[in-house]
């Protein structure tokens, strides 16, 4: 009897216990859950301010003399509408030798050509829609045989001796993807995937976090057809 009232005991404590324990899982899984839905609305809401700020603290003192009083965002719509009236002047030819003449002294600044240079680059390949068309999201084997990087084909290269096509690869660095580098892979070892830029993009930004369903693996027949 002794020993029955023992494990009914026993077994009486091991159930509180798995109780506990599901009690922990379950606050552990709410808490997450509502972490991955407050954080990124938290941030992007603070980014939005912060914009709203910036672009308000420069066009302010423009028109406190004309305007006494203040409008939140009115400076991120006069900021848009002067981008806008910028990218009209530019495609004129006056407007865009002076863009030259700007850029030829830019570039000639050590510090500032730099960063000018990857800044333009980066703008230009996540906004052009002709190159987000031709660019093709691939897997390569780096930095060694059977580990695999996400990377994008941005052009081939043929050398004569031995008469072999390259691949022009830029790898993105995770989580910051405003630095990269780019290598040149034989063609036929890379894998060409079924993803889309964006899909890659925020693969690579989230550092692996956000995956998609599946990767297909096609072939590159089928990507030169496209």
């Amino acid at each position: 009897m002794f020993l029955t009232e023992k494990t009914d005991l026993f077994n009486h404590l091991i159930n509180e216990y798995s109780v506990v324990e599901k009690l922990k899982r379950n606050i552990k899984k709410n808490i997450l859950s509502g972490i991955i839905i407050i954080v990124p609305v938290i941030i992007t809401l603070a980014v939005l301010k912060w914009l709203i700020n910036f672009f308000d603290g420069l066009i302010k003192p423009l028109i406190q003399n004309y305007i006494h009083i203040y409008i939140p965002g009115l400076g991120i719509v006069v900021s848009i509408v002067f981008i806008y009236l910028i990218g009209i002047f530019t495609k004129n030819y006056f407007g865009n030798k002076l863009v030259r003449i700007g850029e030829w002294f830019l570039v000639r600044i050590p510090v500032a050509k730099t960063i000018y240079i990857a800044v333009k680059q980066i703008i230009i390949t996540l906004t052009t829609h002709e190159k987000k068309e031709s660019q093709k999201v691939v897997l390569i084997e780096y930095p060694r045989k059977g580990i695999y990087s996400v990377g994008f084909l941005n052009g081939r290269l043929e050398t004569l001796n031995p008469p072999t096509e390259f691949g022009s690869v830029l790898i993105i660095t995770s989580i910051n993807p405003t630095s990269g580098f780019t290598v040149f892979v034989p063609i036929s070892e890379i894998k060409f995937t079924n993803l889309s830029v964006e899909q890659a993009m925020k693969l690579i930004v989230s550092g692996g976090i956000v995956l998609p369903e599946k990767i297909k693996i096609i072939s590159q027949t089928s990507t030169q057809d496209n």
